[in-house]
Formats: structure tokens, sequence, C-alpha cells
């Protein structure tokens, strides 16, 4: 199982990369004060066992109401924590409960038919609006104003590499790889809802796999939000090497599930 531990550290490195961060005994906390309502940017992710829950909780509370946040957390390491999460509710806390799977490239492609009308395209200065547009599409990754901001802010980082997926010059499908080191992540996975259903996903995690290639990277991982999504990356042969149990609480506001429901 080293290779959760890897995507573990991964999934640190991804979200400094747009976030500000302190660590304290029990794990680090991430904010965003400019981006308030960016739940990815503004979290702490636990997973070391918690000595005295209530004193934590009332901790986490406290920092993250010090920057005009609303107090959020993802506590791993579950059933060592358990005393942890018994005091959730005590504490002000909602929680839902997460087991996500993981899944790592095996190194190979899967056959894919040459179709002319396809070309990708890293994203640059040129058709960054064009790849903005279909991001700013999906209402899972957000509200468009937060997705734009977002977006800017990574496309500026040296770790990121965006790509955009045209079907006969139209832009419709985009992408991009976060790298780190030795291992790449697949983030941003977006189709135009009246392109889905034509294998046009598996051309650009191929694309992304065969940079991945020439970079030398050891590991490209990818993390699906449900089981649907993750037949589709399995069919690109990005096969799951195990499952990250995790309880995401916070004190206010929409949970991760019913945004996604939203959505």
């Amino acid at each position: 199982m080293h290779k959760i531990e890897h995507i573990m550290q991964l999934d640190i490195d991804y979200i400094k990369s747009f976030s500000e961060m302190e660590t304290c005994h029990e794990g680090v906390l991430f904010y965003n004060k400019e981006m308030p309502t960016y739940y990815d940017a503004n979290h702490a992710h636990i997973w070391k066992k918690i000595g005295n829950p209530d004193l934590f909780l009332t901790n986490i509370k406290k920092y993250y109401q010090a920057k005009s946040l609303i107090p959020r957390l993802y506590l791993y390491n579950v059933e060592e924590n358990r005393s942890c999460i018994e005091a959730l509710e005590i504490n002000g806390f909602q929680y839902e409960s997460f087991t996500d799977d993981v899944q790592c490239w095996n190194g190979e492609y899967s056959p894919l038919s040459h179709n002319p009308a396809i070309q990708i395209e890293r994203v640059t200065a040129t058709n960054m609006e064009e790849a903005l547009a279909v991001e700013m599409s999906i209402s899972t990754f957000g509200e468009p104003a937060l997705i734009k901001k977002a977006f800017e802010q990574t496309y500026r980082s040296p770790h990121f590499t965006y790509y955009l997926l045209k079907l006969d010059g139209i832009a419709c499908c985009t992408a991009n790889i976060f790298i780190s080191g030795n291992q790449g992540r697949i983030e941003s996975v977006a189709t135009l809802e009246s392109y889905r259903g034509r294998g046009l996903i598996g051309y650009i995690l191929q694309h992304i796999q065969q940079e991945s290639v020439k970079q030398g990277l050891e590991y490209l991982w990818i993390l699906p939000i449900n089981e649907q999504v993750a037949k589709v990356y399995d069919k690109a042969n990005f096969k799951s090497v195990g499952k990250v149990e995790s309880i995401h609480a916070f004190t206010e506001g929409k949970s991760i599930k019913q945004i996604r429901q939203d959505s």
C-alpha cells in the first residue's frame, strides 16, 4: 500500500500550489482567503491520531473562523480516530463519509481509432479562453467565477499543464496534469455536455499518458469522483490500486455530496 502514501503526499503538494499551508501536529491546514468558497483550498487534512478530540476541534474552528473561513476538515486514518468522529456533532460539525478509489496508469495504451477530426493542443494564451469556457460549463467544478479564478492561478504554476481537445475545430474537452517530483496527477477532466458519450476523454487521457512518458514520470494518478467515472478511466488503463477512507466535516454550508448532486 506504499502507493497510497505516494498519492497522499501528491495531494498535499497539489493543494499547496493554490493555497497557503500551515502544519500542525495532526496534519496540515490549508487556506486561501482570496477564494473562501473554493472548498479544496480551505480544508484541514488530518491523518495522525488525535489525542484530545474536543480541544482539537475547538482549535480547528478558531483557526478558520479567525480567517473568516468556514471550518472544514478531511479526517483520514478513520479507525484510529473514531473518538474524534464521535465528537464532531457535539462540537458543531456535520460530517459525511467517503471511500474513494485511487487509480494509477499501468503503462499500457488502449487502442484508439485514428480520428483526423480530433486535435489536441497545449493550452496557451492563444486558446486559453476556449479551454476556460469548457471548464466553466461544468457545474461540479463550482461557480463559473470561482472556476475562472482558480484556473488563472493554477495555469500560471509551472507544476500544471493544461490540454484542450477540439473536434472539427470546436473546443469540447479539457484536462490538466499536475506534476511534483516523479509523480503526475490528472485533474479537471471536462467535456461539454453535448459532446459526451463519444469517447473523447480517452483521446485526451492518452495524450497526457504519452506526455508523462516523455517526462519520465514514475506514477500517473487519477482520482474518480464516482464508480461511473472510474469505469471510464479504467478503459484508459487507469487501474485501482486501493481505496482511501475519509470523513469530511464542516460547520456550515453544503456537503461535498450535496454539491455533486446539485450539479
